[in-house]
């Protein structure tokens, strides 16, 4: 049978928008560190915003491209993020 934390930790891994919280979850870095490097990419062009429409989430795919992106994941359709 399911406990509460594992339903959330599917679903959490199934939505599109993501609170900040749960991007750092998705990132499996410690907290700390990852605020850090939130700041720091939202700094820099390209990174998603979070969208007031949506609860001031981020939308996931977007996050996950930008990083895919920047660590070259997209080898055929890497561009120079500065």
């Amino acid at each position: 049978m399911s406990t509460p934390e594992d339903i959330t930790e599917r679903t959490d891994q199934k939505g599109l928008w993501v609170t900040d919280a749960e991007l750092i979850r998705r990132l499996g870095v410690p907290e700390k560190k990852a605020r850090e490097a939130i700041r720091m990419a939202e700094a820099r062009a390209g990174f998603p915003k979070k969208q007031k429409l949506w609860g001031d989430r981020r939308y996931w795919p977007a996050v996950k491209a930008y990083f895919d992106n920047l660590y070259g994941a997209n080898v055929s359709q890497r561009r120079d993020i500065a």
